[in-house]
């Protein structure tokens, strides 16, 4: 007989397999009612095991993330740099009540408390659980993960270091693994939770369950005497009723000092099938006419695989990639099955060259080139430009080993890369020692020029901050000169048709890269051009020159960023406002004014590479004075 529809098959298989069945399920379906709630409450347990991994993770999650924020956060690091263990008592106190936890301890490296929520008077005791923090050292984990023992409670615990930028300290965060815990877990999965630990003797301790009396006390007899193991459900007889029960550890192992007991009664689950039996004999009579309305209603759960379907794509919407569907069918059902599994192969392997591409080029480039078809070409915008470089590198270099070469330049150019992307920039490329970053592309903002000068600024501070690390370490400081030049330029994907890089080319590309090189002459870290002063207002400039470049005819007014006006003593803004007038008295061609102002400004600072400049050139003037139609432009024959 062929069939026309999935649903009549169904139903003719249903009719005929009901008239065979059903006088053998009355009689056999007692025997299997018991078996049946055993399976309900074993995969019911299944699913609960897995709520308490997960709930456990999740509190686990939110101690690490508090632990890393309270780690990373600087007034933190200055109050533990300054020993005020009133204010790190309070740093602690203010997050472990943003959180919710129980605890809060700052230990030192050798595992002395600091700093205990728990007891704020305690100063230089040893830590509890210093051996957990030892034995995670020796398997290189940077954060730990433990069940620990405080003031005879159990707590879950996560340690990670604090960092300035090595490790100085622990941070410690914990909740506190009690009654209310349990109870909270009750609720959400109508199932008894006890947490055990293991005993000296050997046994198990009962410190938290929803229980009731009597089958609480029995607990820790009952499992010392059944043949459990871990994730395998076993019968407990406690209080004069049978429970189904499975063990899992706390903490991921196998074999763990921790335990959850997870239970649900026996009787419990075979109640509906009690009822089933008396509802199957009203039922029997009329069974071939209901065995047709529920063979109907079976064959609609053919949507059952549908909703498999939506329910994965979900998940992969939100970002599980791991999802597979397995319907063992040949149907159309199982045709959309496949195709879905290998759509969701393609966004994997996409999703794992996104990530990989991120490593190797900057986020936003990396975007920009997946959400656009690739190809040669740009496009003509207005982009700021900067370089940076270490003076003397070269020499620098000989006097290092390799391996301590490579370790200065990725710190020194982690922390510069850092301060560019901070302030909305874009590292187009590494050269060596050199870095070239854009603002303005791929993505445009309004402010672009003045994060570049931002940018630069903090990149000098922060320049500052690596040399008195290497000035503790007994290492010689670094100097490094910046270019910054805002300009129309062409900006897009370079190369060849098989290999692509994101940059941008043109004149004013050029330009930034000589204003680079100009610091070291006029001895100054950063220049800027007159169109990038133009469009980042809010700063203190000090105009340089008027300079023509290496490969320009046209000068140009270069200048130097010395931060905003706020931030600059009156002292520093005095000395610009004398440099400007000995610069004007110099464009004028009053030479002895000029030198004469000059003069005093080097006596007030010595060593300055800039007034010493123009001193020689007002020298050199008054000797042998420019042309009539000399336009105050000092021309660069190199880089």
């Amino acid at each position: 007989m062929r069939f026309r529809s999935f649903q009549a098959r169904l139903l003719v298989f249903f009719l005929g397999l009901f008239v065979l069945v059903q006088a053998a399920a009355f009689f056999t379906i007692s025997a299997a009612n018991a078996g049946n709630a055993r399976a309900q409450i074993d995969a019911r347990l299944e699913l609960v095991a897995g709520v308490f991994r997960q709930v456990l993770e999740s509190r686990t999650q939110r101690l690490v993330e508090a632990a890393r924020l309270l780690s990373g956060d600087f007034a933190f690091k200055t109050a533990f740099a300054t020993s005020d263990v009133e204010t790190i008592l309070s740093a602690l106190g203010n997050q472990r009540s943003r959180i919710g936890a129980d605890v809060m301890i700052l230990a030192s490296l050798d595992d002395k408390i600091v700093a205990d929520t728990l007891h704020p008077g305690v100063r230089g005791s040893p830590l509890p659980f210093a051996k957990v923090i030892d034995a995670a050292a020796e398997k290189g984990e940077p954060e730990i993960t433990s069940i620990v023992t405080l003031d005879g409670r159990p707590y879950q615990m996560v340690i990670v270091p604090l960092l300035a930028p090595v490790p100085q300290a622990w941070i410690c965060v914990g909740f506190l693994i009690d009654d209310r815990f349990a109870a909270e877990f009750r609720k959400q999965t109508l199932s008894h939770v006890s947490l055990l630990s293991k005993s000296t003797a050997g046994g198990w301790t009962s410190f938290a369950t929803t229980l009731p009396g009597p089958e609480s006390n029995d607990l820790p007899g009952a499992l010392a005497l059944s043949r459990w193991s871990v994730n395998r459900s076993v019968s407990l007889a406690m209080g004069g009723e049978e429970y189904v029960t499975l063990v899992t550890p706390v903490g991921g192992a196998s074999e763990s000092d921790v335990i959850a007991v997870l239970q649900r009664p026996l009787a419990e689950a075979l109640a509906p099938y009690q009822r089933l039996q008396a509802v199957l004999i009203a039922l029997f009579s009329g069974g071939v006419v209901l065995t047709a309305i529920v063979g109907t209603l079976i064959a609609r759960s053919v949507t059952r695989p549908v909703l498999l379907l939506a329910s994965s794509a979900r998940k992969v919407e939100e970002g599980d990639y791991s999802q597979r569907l397995v319907i063992p069918q040949a149907d159309e059902i199982g045709r959309l099955a496949a195709s879905f599994n290998e759509m969701v192969k393609g966004l994997e392997e996409k999703d794992r060259v996104r990530n990989l591409l991120g490593k190797v080029v900057s986020p936003a480039i990396a975007h920009e080139l997946l959400s656009h078809e690739i190809e040669l070409g740009g496009e003509e915008r207005e982009v700021t430009v900067l370089f940076s470089d270490v003076r003397n590198f070269t020499s620098l270099s000989e006097s290092r080993t390799p391996q301590e070469l490579v370790a200065l330049l990725n710190a020194y150019l982690t922390r510069m890369s850092g301060v560019v992307e901070a302030n909305g920039g874009v590292v187009d490329k590494y050269v060596g020692d050199a870095m070239m970053a854009l603002f303005g592309a791929p993505l445009r903002r309004d402010d672009d020029p003045a994060r570049a000068v931002r940018a630069a600024l903090g990149m000098a501070r922060s320049m500052a901050e690596l040399n008195e690390d290497l000035r503790r370490d007994g290492a010689a400081p670094l100097a490094i000169g910046i270019g910054v030049n805002t300009a129309e330029v062409v900006a897009g994907n370079m190369g060849s048709t098989t290999r692509l890089n994101y940059t941008v080319i043109g004149d004013g590309v050029n330009l930034a890269s000589r204003l680079e090189g100009l610091t070291k002459m006029y001895g100054v870290p950063i220049l800027v051009s007159e169109s990038t002063r133009a469009q980042a207002p809010g700063f203190v400039y000090r105009a340089i020159d008027t300079a023509r470049v290496k490969g320009k005819r046209k000068p140009v007014k270069i200048l130097e960023p010395l931060g905003e006006e706020k931030d600059l003593d009156p002292a520093a803004l005095a000395e610009v406002t004398e440099y400007h007038g000995a610069l004007a008295e110099f464009r004028r061609r009053d030479w002895t004014k000029a030198r004469d102002r000059f003069q005093a400004l080097l006596e007030s600072r010595p060593g300055t590479r800039l007034y010493e400049l123009y001193l020689e050139r007002v020298e050199g003037f008054i000797v042998d004075p420019p042309p009539a139609d000399w336009d105050g432009a000092f021309t660069h024959l190199e880089k």
